[in-house]
């Protein structure tokens, strides 16, 4: 099994349909009118993308009838970031609870992001939603090592992953970043994603990557979604130091988005 969650290191590259939709947004001349007509051209993109700009968190329930007006809603990252997680999330039951997870982080981290004054937060809430993408490919690619790793996790009362570094050596954090690398994902999304539960490694984005963190932790102990465990991780000092953030703090941030928490309980419901 271990070599099975080692050959994860070859995991395909990018969906052809899903890179030409990634260059087209990342086009600086604009290049939605192009990632819109791919898009209309895969259901499940085109269904995800309508779902989420559709939900109650972005106010617009029932008003967005186009892939064009969606992507105009979402904004170029969050967009990225959803045709990202579409090409590999199955949304199957037992799943349920991950996806749940991660779109509750994304808001957090968008949400705290503006609070700071961040410049782009629309990147650090895509950030979010792709953190735990690790977990969900060791499901669709190695599913009996997925649940020994759940397993492993409930009976030794640990994180979910230290279960996965006991037992394979690697971590979620780590397959996703040889995924994202192998999909050349800017850094300023990768090492959110690969370092958010060490945000003191991040080289280049320390800052967006301590944001992702906190989100995570705040998630966890807010009890939305499902993680793998049941563990609360603490929110590293090194976070709070780069965040210039204090305890007193925590309180603010949980009422900024707390509304927009639970308005993510609709979006995922529609998904």
């Amino acid at each position: 099994m271990r070599r099975r969650v080692e050959r994860l290191r070859e995991l395909p590259t990018l969906p052809a349909i899903v890179q030409r939709v990634v260059d087209a947004l990342d086009r600086p001349d604009g290049g939605h009118a192009e990632a819109a007509a791919l898009i209309e051209t895969d259901q499940v993109l085109t269904a995800q993308l309508l779902r989420v700009a559709n939900s109650a968190f972005y106010g617009l329930s029932g008003k967005i009838a186009s892939v064009g007006q969606a992507l105009t809603v979402l904004g170029t990252t969050v967009a990225r970031s959803l045709v990202y997680s579409t090409s590999v999330l199955d949304l199957r039951i037992e799943l349920r609870g991950f996806w749940e997870h991660s779109v509750g982080t994304a808001v957090a981290a968008g949400t705290l992001a503006r609070r700071l004054g961040l410049p782009h937060p629309e990147e650090v809430a895509g950030a979010g939603l792709l953190h735990d993408l690790g977990k969900v490919v060791l499901y669709r690619q190695a599913p009996a090592a997925f649940a020994t790793v759940l397993e492993h996790a409930a009976s030794e009362g640990v994180r979910f992953g230290e279960a996965e570094r006991a037992l394979f050596g690697v971590d979620h954090a780590e397959i996703a970043g040889w995924l994202l690398g192998r999909w050349r994902v800017p850094s300023r999304l990768l090492e959110p994603v690969v370092f958010h539960h060490t945000p003191e490694r991040a080289p280049t984005a320390p800052v967006e990557t301590a944001v992702v963190h906190v989100a995570n932790t705040l998630v966890r102990a807010y009890g939305y979604g499902f993680g793998g465990d049941r563990r609360i991780p603490a929110i590293e000092p090194s976070a709070w130091d780069r965040l210039r953030l204090g305890a007193r703090d925590l309180d603010h941030l949980v009422t900024a988005f707390e509304t927009a928490l639970w308005r993510a309980c609709e979006a995922v419901a529609g998904a």
